[in-house]
């Protein structure tokens, strides 16, 4: 692995790079938040089509760094795309949450099942009375919206009531918009995979409605590692 750049005034070796990373202290308000992604050289998070994992994708060091990326978190979030996917585990020790707005999502998915107790649905009035049922068998059910659900109100809730300092974020596409919309992302780890995938219908690492020319979100760049032909790349938020 080389080190390409890195402004932290750090050089990291295969056997260091994302170990222990140092991030600034958390807002009173919400957890500070570091987004991590795997796209194609051409912004694909997916090498199958519409509603496919990234499986194959990301190469074994891409998968080792995803990890590491886990150790440094007090909690993880994603939206309900991702967990309908299938595949989604983390390590039981790690708080878990959902973003889902009607609740369709599988109750029975490792998700729920490997932490007992440590998983959260963030949802809203939407929710059908039987899936919500369902779902508090398994995790904490908090509304946090009417028809939509209120970011920041769910962020403030894993701040204050679950005591999260950091939270990393894992998409999808759809999410992350939100997420930059609102103004609640750190940081971002991108791996880019050197793969072109092509198709104007395959989902990409942020989606949405977009943002108009003036607010489109701008990042620094941090660091810069590679192997193989990958590359790790690292972005903070400018604010």
């Amino acid at each position: 692995m080389r080190c390409l750049l890195d402004l932290t005034g750090e050089q990291h070796t295969q056997e260091s790079l994302y170990q222990r990373i140092s991030f600034p202290p958390a807002p009173p308000d919400r957890p500070y938040i570091f987004l991590n992604m795997v796209s194609s050289l051409d912004g694909k998070i997916t090498l199958g089509e519409v509603g496919d994992s990234a499986s194959g994708l990301g190469s074994p060091s891409d998968q080792m760094l995803m990890k590491r990326l886990q150790s440094n978190a007090q909690a993880v979030m994603i939206g309900a795309s991702t967990l309908r996917v299938g595949h989604v585990a983390y390590p039981p020790s790690l708080m878990r949450a959902v973003v889902t707005t009607g609740g369709n999502i599988p109750a029975d998915a490792r998700f729920f099942r490997d932490a007992p107790g440590r998983a959260i649905v963030f949802t809203t009035e939407q929710m059908p009375e039987g899936q919500r049922t369902a779902l508090q068998e398994v995790a904490h059910v908090v509304v946090c919206g009417v028809d939509r659900v209120n970011l920041t109100q769910a962020l403030r809730f894993l701040r204050h009531q679950m005591g999260v300092e950091r939270l990393l974020c894992e998409g999808g596409g759809g999410l992350n918009f939100e997420m930059f919309a609102a103004g609640l992302i750190d940081e971002w780890f991108l791996t880019l995979a050197p793969k072109v995938k092509g198709g104007s219908h395959i989902p990409t690492t942020v989606e949405g409605q977009g943002f108009a020319r003036e607010r489109a979100v701008r990042m620094e760049l941090v660091s810069v590692y590679e192997q193989d032909s990958e590359l790790y790349l690292r972005y903070r938020t400018l604010r």
